[in-house]
């Protein structure tokens, strides 16, 4: 059987059910994508520099994996709440090591005003990041991979406060973003 075919018949049950379960679960699972990624992507324009660093990318590939990990779990909700688990996990320890590289570049940060404003803005906001939000994903993963284990008609109600807190973290995620675009047009308006 091609495998276009084999993977049609695969989601279709899923989708055909037209469960409120497994459309929280695919649009949780797509903020989660789109407040993760869209966070390595303010990143990579704040404060990634040459040379790169390849433990740093070999998160982003570890917490992709565990994405897909996710994904496939969508029709067992306990396994996908301990997927998101080990997600938000591998995220944490993504933040540790981000947080260790920011304060190690400290001294390549431009002096001026501007260039400065930046650096700690995104260090306060990766220290909030670290802080508050990722172990909220933790705490939040964690209880629902738990209750969800003992009691299987709780994956609807879990499923469901997953996408309320994942569209608080996209959010975050965007007025972070808005934030961080004035201060690099600062920094480019610095230079100019």
């Amino acid at each position: 059987m091609p495998y276009a075919a084999a993977r049609k018949l695969a989601s279709a049950p899923l989708l055909r059910a037209h469960r409120i379960e497994t459309y929280a679960f695919m649009l949780s699972g797509l903020a989660f994508v789109l407040s993760f990624w869209s966070v390595s992507l303010i990143h990579a324009i704040s404060f990634v520099r040459w040379p790169a660093d390849l433990v740093h990318y070999f998160f982003y590939f570890g917490l992709a994996f565990c994405e897909c990990l996710t994904f496939m779990a969508m029709d067992r909700p306990r396994d996908w709440f301990g997927f998101m688990l080990v997600s938000f996990l591998v995220t944490w320890a993504l933040y540790l090591y981000d947080y260790r590289l920011m304060l190690r570049h400290r001294g390549a940060v431009p002096a001026g005003a501007a260039q400065q404003a930046l650096y700690e803005h995104v260090v306060r906001r990766q220290r909030y990041e670290m802080v508050v939000l990722v172990p909220a994903g933790v705490a939040f993963s964690l209880v629902a991979w738990a209750v969800v284990g003992r009691r299987a008609s709780a994956a609807l109600p879990m499923a469901l406060a997953q996408l309320g807190f994942a569209a608080v973290f996209v959010v975050s995620f965007v007025r972070s973003f808005a934030e961080r675009q004035r201060r690099i047009d600062a920094c480019l308006n610095d230079e100019g």
